[in-house]
């Protein structure tokens, strides 16, 4: 019986631990004084956003979901409306898909994204996502990274930031092919699996921050 109730008390002292340090990682990010430019990555499933709250609880800039594979993300236009109207730094972000032909992703973010010369370059997020299964070779996927780039780049004026997952970059190692400013994931710890050093950090995939009913995506700017 007594080993039964030490088993138990322990088992409590640990859920107790966990839901601590779940707590603590919902509201964490990097140490201001050494990354002083911080922000935010929104889509609709995110919900509306209070970009008024958004700025004033410390975001510096914002980067908004235009599309995903070959679908629009509909609160686009909102946000970015939303966005500008308080002054924030924002841009468009494309969520780049294996499984959709690359001319009609490119299509769904030409069709979504206005030209705005004030606005943040654009970033091509490249990871691999639920639902899609394929696994083309390395040379296909740069090939179809490339096919992107070129005429968004052309849309918008500059390049392209790359967001590139761990997982993607090592089984793709894009970083090595295609120059661009980087932008590294990395949950908690600065990412170093890139082949040049990195221009931005996300460094909480699920941070509360007034403003946003869901958790989003938190990065940080290279000081």
């Amino acid at each position: 019986m007594m080993r039964n109730r030490l088993i138990l008390g322990a088992l409590a002292m640990l859920v107790i631990a966990a839901m601590v340090t779940w707590r603590w990682s919902l509201g964490w990010h990097p140490d201001a004084a050494r990354f002083p430019v911080q922000g935010l990555t929104v889509a609709a499933h995110d919900g509306t956003v209070d970009w008024g709250m958004v700025r004033a609880r410390g975001a510096d800039f914002a980067f908004i979901t235009a599309s995903s594979g070959t679908t629009r993300d509909p609160a686009f236009e909102g946000n970015w409306n939303g966005a500008h109207a308080v002054g924030l730094r924002h841009g468009a972000l494309h969520v780049f898909s294996l499984c959709e032909p690359t001319a009609d992703q490119v299509t769904a973010y030409l069709t979504t994204v206005p030209r705005a010369a004030d606005a943040l370059p654009a970033a091509l997020a490249l990871d691999f996502t639920d639902g899609c299964d394929a696994r083309p070779t390395r040379a296909q996927v740069l090939t179809a990274i490339r096919g992107f780039l070129a005429p968004a780049e052309y849309h918008d004026g500059r390049p392209m930031v790359l967001r590139i997952s761990p997982a993607f970059e090592d089984e793709y190692r894009v970083s090595e092919a295609i120059v661009r400013p980087l932008w590294a994931t990395g949950r908690f710890r600065e990412p170093d699996y890139l082949a040049r050093p990195w221009r931005m950090w996300q460094a909480n995939p699920a941070r509360t921050i007034d403003g946003v009913a869901e958790p989003v995506a938190w990065s940080v700017a290279a000081p």
